[in-house]
C-alpha cells in the first residue's frame, strides 16, 4: 500500500492535517497541481527518483481528498 500524505509531508502532518477538511482538501487540490506541473515542466530533467516521489505525493494527496470527502 501506498503511504498516507501525513507519512510523505511533514507539513500536512503537524500543521495542515488539523485544519478543517475544506482547507485540507484545497491543500490537497494544490499539492496535486503543483507536483503534476513540475512533472510537466521538468520531466527531461528529473531523475527517477525525484520523478517517483511526486508520484507518490499525487496518489497520496488524492487519497486523503478521496478519505475527506
Amino acid at each position: 500500500m501506498s503511504e498516507s500524505l501525513s507519512e510523505i509531508d511533514s507539513l500536512y502532518k503537524e500543521v495542515i492535517s488539523k485544519l478543517p477538511p475544506k482547507e485540507r482538501i484545497a491543500h490537497c487540490e494544490h499539492l496535486i497541481d503543483k507536483a503534476q506541473l513540475n512533472l510537466i515542466r521538468n520531466k527531461k530533467y528529473l531523475n527517477k527518483t525525484v520523478e517517483e516521489q511526486l508520484v507518490n505525493i499525487i496518489k497520496a494527496a488524492q487519497q486523503e481528498i478521496k478519505n475527506l470527502g
